[in-house]
C-alpha cells in the first residue's frame, strides 16, 4: 500500500497496516444482519485514532424518546426505548426495524403567549387561494403509488354455480280446496301479526353469537388527502360564546314509537331525549337589523354605556361612592348642610312627566325603578317605566310604556328583578326587569279586582315563610292582597277598608266643623300612602286625604285599631325612624312636618313649611336630619339645632314642583323627583359628625323640645319604662 493510501476489510477483524508518516489507524466492525436501519449502520464503525476514540458523535440527541413506526403519533408515546451506548469497540446494536425514527417533544403551553388584542384579520387566508403542502401531522410508513391501468382491459365473463339462499315460490290455488284454505289461514295469521292486533305482543331480545367476516379488496382503500397549511386565531370572545352555546344545549324528550302494551298508560311509555339549541341561537342573524334587537346586543351596548358614562361623570361617581371624602378633623370645616349636585337622571322620552314613585332594588342598590303618570287630576298623560342606573346617568337601561298613567311602583324582596306596578285605572301587574321588552308575570283583571281608581301605594309583604304578596291602597279607601297564580292572573283578596271618620279624635286639633245638612258624596277616604310597623309585623299604618293616620292589623280585617288625625289636609307620606322604631314623621298639605310616637295622642314636634310637602326623609346615618320636599324648594332639617327653620334651604324654578325625596343606604347621597320627569342627585356635604349613640341623641332632642310640656314629658317617661319592663 502507498503512503497516503487506506484498505478496509469489513469481512476479517479488519487489521489495517500503513507506511509513511500517517499515524496507525483501527477501525472494527461487527457482524450485521441483512437490513439496518440508515442511523443504526452509522454505529457499526468506530474510529480509532493514536489509540483514542474518535468515532463523531450522534446526530440523534439521545435525551429525545425515540418512537416506533407502529405509533401514530408522538404525543401518544408511553413506551419506554432502549438505545444504543456502543462502549465497546466491537460491539453493535441490531434491531429489526425498519425506516427512519422519529423523536418525540414536548412544548409547555405556559410558554405560549396569546395576545387577544391583535387583530384576527392580518395574516387571514380564505380557501379559495392555493396553499403551500404542508407535511403530514403523522409518520406513516411509506406506501408505493397507485398503479397505472392500460389503455384496454379484456374481461372474461364466465357463468358461475348459481346458490339460492332464500326461495319463496308463489303458488296459486283453487278457492275451497284444502290448499286454498291453508293458504287462507296462513295469509290471515300474517295479517295478524303484521297488521292486526298481533303485532302489540310481547317481543323479548335474544343475543345470538356470529361470526364476523369482514370483506375488503385494494379497490375500496382510498387514498390519503392533501394537506394545506391556513392560519386559524380563536380569541377568548369567541370561545366564550363557543361555550355559551353548548350550555344552551337541552334535551328533549320525545315519545318512543314502541308500545310494550296494547292499552298502556302514557307514564309508561319510554321516552327519547334529543338536544337541541336554544330558539335565541338558531335564530341569530348576521345583519346589523337581526343583532340589533338580540338581548345579547342589547346587553354588549349597555355595559358599553356605563364605560362611557364613568368617563365623563368620574369625579362625581368618586363622590358618590364614598371614595372622595371631606376631612371631618379639618379646621376650616363648617357645618352649612351643602347639597352639592352629581347628575339629573332624564332623557328626552321623560320630558315634561311628572314622577309619581320611586322604587330602588333591594338587592343593588345602583338601580331603580322610576314611574312617571300624571300630578293633576286634569293631565292627559300615558304611562311609563323607566330603569335607571347610577353607573349610567345618561339614558334609562329598560324603558316600558303603558296606556294608563303609573301611580306606583315596588321591586320584590325575594325575587328582585320582578316590579309590582300600579296604575290609574286600578289595574296591577308585575314585570321582570331582566327583560328588554315588556313581560309579565302576573296581572290582575276585572273579574277579581274590585278597584277601578288609582292606586296610590304599591308593596310586596311576606305573611308567610313562603309567598309573598302585593298589598295595595286605592282611591276608595280599599286596602287589598294580590295574590300570583300560575295562570298569570292576580287574585284580589280585601284586607280593608278605611272608612271616614266622625266626631272628636285623638291628635292634631281642629276647628270646629259646620253643621252639614247634606248628605257626604263618599264614606270612604282615599288612602295615600301606607307604613308596615318596624316591628311588629301585622300592623301598618294608613294616611288617607282627610288628613287621619289609622293604625290597622292584618288580623282584623272590618275596623281599625286605632286612628288619630295628623293634618288638617291630605297625609301625603309619613315614615319610621330607623333609630327609633316608635317614632313617626308625616307631611301633609296643610304645610307641616309633625312628629308622632306610638301610644302618645299628642303631637311631639311641628316643622312649619312654605307650601304642601309632598315628601319627607329620615336620615340614615344621622338620627335627626330630616330633609322635606315642599313646593319648589327642598329644606334640611336637623333637630338638635333648630326646629323652627331649616338649617338649609335649595330652591328649585318655579314652574318645578318636588314630589319624591330618597336616600342611599351610606346616607352621604339624596335623590330628588320633581313634575318634570328629572331625578336629581345631590351629595350631602357639611354635616355634624354622627355621633356615637344615635338613638340616646335624638331621645334626648325629643325631650328637650317637650320640656314646656311637662305632662307630656311625663307620659313620655312612663311609656319608656313600661316598653323596658315588657322587652318592647
Amino acid at each position: 500500500m502507498d503512503t497516503g493510501e487506506m484498505s478496509i476489510d469489513a469481512a476479517d477483524h479488519s487489521s489495517i497496516s500503513t507506511t509513511g508518516s500517517i499515524p496507525k489507524t483501527i477501525i472494527s466492525d461487527s457482524v450485521s444482519k441483512a437490513t439496518f436501519s440508515f442511523m443504526e449502520k452509522r454505529e457499526m464503525y468506530r474510529v480509532i485514532l493514536d489509540d483514542k476514540d474518535c468515532t463523531p458523535d450522534d446526530i440523534v440527541n439521545s435525551d429525545f424518546v425515540t418512537m416506533e413506526d407502529t405509533f401514530s403519533h408522538a404525543a401518544f408515546e408511553t413506551r419506554v426505548r432502549s438505545r444504543s451506548t456502543a462502549k465497546d469497540a466491537g460491539k453493535c446494536k441490531s434491531t429489526a426495524d425498519t425506516g427512519m425514527k422519529v423523536y418525540a417533544t414536548t412544548i409547555s403551553l405556559d410558554d405560549i403567549h396569546i395576545d387577544h388584542t391583535i387583530n384576527t384579520e392580518v395574516g387571514f387566508v380564505y380557501d379559495d387561494v392555493d396553499l403551500e403542502v404542508a407535511p403530514s401531522a403523522f409518520y406513516l410508513p411509506r406506501t408505493m403509488p397507485i398503479m397505472s391501468y392500460p389503455p384496454e382491459i379484456f374481461v372474461i365473463l364466465k357463468e358461475t354455480e348459481t346458490h339460492f339462499l332464500f326461495e319463496l315460490p308463489s303458488f296459486s290455488y283453487e278457492k275451497g280446496s284444502v290448499e286454498g284454505n291453508a293458504v287462507e289461514e296462513e295469509n290471515e295469521f300474517y295479517q295478524y301479526i303484521t297488521v292486526g292486533k298481533g303485532k302489540n305482543r310481547k317481543m323479548v331480545n335474544e343475543e345470538t353469537q356470529t361470526k364476523e367476516l369482514v370483506t375488503q379488496t385494494r379497490h375500496t382503500l382510498a387514498t390519503r388527502p392533501q394537506k394545506k397549511n391556513a392560519i386559524v386565531f380563536a380569541s377568548m370572545w369567541d370561545m366564550h360564546d363557543t361555550y355559551a352555546k353548548l350550555a344552551m344545549i337541552k334535551p328533549k324528550e320525545l315519545i318512543d314509537e314502541m308500545v310494550m302494551y296494547q292499552s298502556a298508560a302514557p307514564n309508561l311509555l319510554r321516552k327519547k331525549k334529543e338536544k337541541h339549541y336554544d330558539a335565541q341561537f338558531e335564530s341569530r342573524g348576521k345583519t346589523f337589523d337581526e343583532i340589533s334587537t338580540s338581548p345579547q346586543f342589547l346587553d354588549a351596548v349597555l355595559l358599553t354605556e356605563r364605560v362611557l358614562a364613568t368617563l365623563e361623570y368620574s369625579g362625581a361617581q368618586k363622590k358618590f361612592r364614598g371614595l372622595v371624602r371631606i376631612n371631618p378633623l379639618s379646621l376650616d370645616l363648617v357645618y352649612v348642610y351643602t347639597m352639592k349636585p352629581l347628575w339629573t337622571l332624564e332623557c328626552t322620552d321623560t320630558e315634561n312627566r311628572p314622577i309619581s314613585s320611586i322604587s330602588f332594588n333591594p338587592k343593588n342598590n345602583n338601580i331603580l325603578a322610576v314611574g312617571y303618570g300624571k300630578f293633576t287630576y286634569a293631565e292627559n298623560q300615558t304611562g311609563l317605566i323607566c330603569i335607571w342606573c347610577t353607573k349610567n346617568p345618561c339614558k334609562p337601561e329598560r324603558l316600558y310604556r303603558f296606556e294608563d298613567p303609573i301611580t306606583s311602583l315596588a321591586f320584590s324582596d325575594k325575587n328582585p328583578n320582578w316590579l309590582a306596578c300600579g296604575f290609574a285605572n286600578g289595574d296591577v301587574l308585575i314585570l321582570d326587569v331582566t327583560s328588554y321588552p315588556i313581560k309579565t308575570i302576573a296581572s290582575s283583571k276585572r273579574d277579581t279586582n274590585p278597584c277601578f281608581e288609582p292606586i296610590w301605594t304599591t308593596n310586596w309583604r311576606a305573611l308567610d315563610k313562603d309567598n309573598e304578596y302585593v298589598i295595595t291602597t286605592c282611591q276608595d279607601g280599599r286596602i287589598n292582597k294580590f295574590t300570583s297564580t300560575k295562570t298569570h292572573a292576580f287574585i284580589c283578596t280585601p284586607l280593608m277598608r278605611i272608612s271616614t271618620v266622625e266626631g272628636k279624635m285623638k291628635g292634631l286639633e281642629a276647628p270646629k266643623q259646620c253643621l252639614k245638612e247634606d248628605v257626604p258624596i263618599t264614606r270612604y277616604p282615599a288612602a295615600l300612602c301606607m307604613k308596615w310597623h318596624p316591628r311588629i309585623d301585622h300592623i301598618y299604618f294608613v294616611g288617607t286625604d282627610e288628613g287621619c293616620i289609622h293604625k290597622c292589623s292584618t288580623h282584623y280585617l272590618n275596623q281599625h285599631m286605632d286612628v288619630f288625625r295628623a293634618h288638617a289636609g291630605p297625609v301625603y307620606s309619613m315614615q319610621f325612624s330607623p333609630f327609633i322604631d316608635t317614632l313617626l314623621v308625616s307631611c301633609g298639605a296643610d304645610n307641616a312636618i309633625r312628629l308622632w310616637i306610638e301610644g302618645m295622642d299628642d303631637v311631639i314636634l311641628t316643622m312649619n313649611c312654605p307650601a304642601a310637602v309632598y315628601d319627607v326623609a329620615f336620615c340614615p346615618v344621622s338620627s335627626t336630619i330630616i330633609i322635606s320636599a315642599s313646593g319648589n324648594v327642598l329644606s334640611i332639617w336637623d333637630l338638635r339645632r333648630k326646629t323652627h327653620m331649616p338649617c338649609a334651604e335649595y330652591t328649585f324654578p318655579s314652574n318645578v314642583v318636588l314630589t319624591f325625596i330618597q336616600f342611599t343606604p351610606s346616607g352621604d347621597n339624596v335623590f330628588v323627583g320633581d313634575s318634570m320627569g328629572r331625578i336629581h342627585t345631590f351629595h350631602l356635604e357639611d354635616t355634624p359628625i354622627p355621633p356615637f349613640y344615635q338613638k340616646k341623641l335624638l331621645d334626648e332632642t325629643i325631650k328637650k323640645a317637650l320640656c314646656t310640656r311637662p305632662q307630656m314629658l311625663k307620659q313620655l317617661e312612663k311609656l319608656e319604662k313600661f316598653r323596658q319592663k315588657f322587652g318592647q
